[in-house]
């Protein structure tokens, strides 16, 4: 069986991270097929082979283009592909193959907000709701992230597979060295610090932290507020809010970081804070465990499913109660070791290999199942 993987995203923190990961698992567990990579021409070797039959091709199209609609069908039939998994939520409308695609999420029609183009939203729900019915089988990340598709897209739940995926090797402790206290320095950490990991969009509540952070000094927590991340154009009124409530002396901005340098900052923190308001998987409560850090998380969306019993909850949309469930969990030493070691216990449920496994299981059922192209848009 030949399986194709368009990877052309596999330069995105996120979703690359994603395709990285399970791609190598795969390639490992099932070297007997032959597979066709589509990356990008600069990131033709980003893929470890493991021993399989691997043919790489640089995929020359943007994502969200016309041309991918001509490219990635031709690319197809030329190399007789068996199955096409797309890690991303796009398919090609017209696919001579059955197709597996990973919807991750569907924040933007959700969270409609946090896209600021009309014309991007209006192609996000076509696109995604095309793909949702084009793909034979749908890969999603969490139980609620399927209960939302089925929602939102109106697709047959039993199309729909929920395959949880895991934490990149990379997150682990970092010892205390002086390499990590230089490291610390040259951000601006000088004191013991909560830290938040995340892009700058309104379903993260970065603003609903801030004050929180606000009340939680109020308490008499003494800490910084480390933000790691690209902000953007969020930076600037996140400042605003910072020097309204009196805490930009308490703020530190990173700005983007690598994931080594994240892992890091995992490390050392005190907690990990994730006040997000909407997540269809939520890696960063994930990542903080796997770097031993306790977790201080919201109680909305897919983070419960997630983190399980390892976190400490509180209502986003409360600022004072998220501001306590931080002073508890950093002043109180005996819980904070209880938590870190229950962040160890629940990582055990997420694997690579469990995630590869249930893949390959949903390839095969793909490959008795052929979708019509005519009812995409019905």
């Amino acid at each position: 069986m030949k399986i194709a993987f368009d990877l052309r995203r596999i330069g995105n923190p996120g979703i690359g991270r994603y395709m990285k990961c399970l791609v190598e698992e795969i390639l490992q567990q099932e070297p007997g097929h032959d597979y066709l990579l589509i990356l990008p021409a600069d990131a033709l070797d980003t893929i470890r082979s493991n021993g399989a039959n691997v043919t790489r091709i640089p995929g020359e199209s943007r994502y969200y283009s016309i041309r991918e609609q001509v490219e990635l069908p031709r690319i197809l039939r030329e190399h007789k592909v068996d199955l096409l998994h797309s890690p991303h939520f796009l398919l090609p409308l017209s696919r001579p193959c059955p197709t597996v695609v990973t919807i991750h999420d569907v924040v933007y029609i959700a969270y409609a907000q946090d896209m600021q183009s009309r014309l991007g939203r209006l192609y996000y729900s076509v696109m995604m709701h095309a793909s949702s019915r084009l793909a034979t089988r749908i890969i999603t990340d969490s139980i609620f992230s399927k209960n939302e598709i089925v929602r939102l897209l109106g697709v047959d739940p039993g199309t729909v597979s929920v395959i949880y995926p895991a934490v990149d090797t990379a997150f682990r402790p970092v010892p205390d060295s002086s390499e990590r206290e230089a490291l610390l320095s040259e951000y601006g950490i000088d004191r013991e610090y909560i830290l938040y990991a995340g892009i700058y969009k309104g379903r993260k509540n970065h603003a609903g932290l801030l004050r929180a952070f606000q009340h939680f000094l109020a308490r008499g927590g003494e800490a910084q507020l480390v933000i790691a991340g690209p902000m953007n154009e969020g930076e600037h009124q996140l400042q605003h809010l910072a020097d309204e409530l009196r805490i930009a002396d308490h703020i530190v901005f990173t700005g983007f970081i690598t994931d080594s340098d994240l892992g890091t900052l995992y490390s050392a923190a005190r907690v990990y804070a994730c006040p997000s308001l909407y997540e269809g998987f939520g890696f960063t409560v994930l990542e903080a465990m796997a770097c031993g850090v306790p977790v201080v998380c919201s109680d909305a969306a897919s983070l419960p499913e997630v983190a399980g019993d390892a976190a400490v909850y509180a209502n986003p949309k409360n600022s004072e109660a998220f501001a306590e469930a931080l002073y508890q969990i950093f002043t109180n030493d005996d819980l904070r070791q209880e938590m870190i070691e229950r962040g160890w216990r629940n990582l055990q449920r997420f694997s690579w290999r469990q995630a590869a496994a249930r893949s390959l299981a949903a390839y095969s059922d793909a490959l008795g199942n052929a979708i019509d192209p005519a009812i995409a848009f019905t």
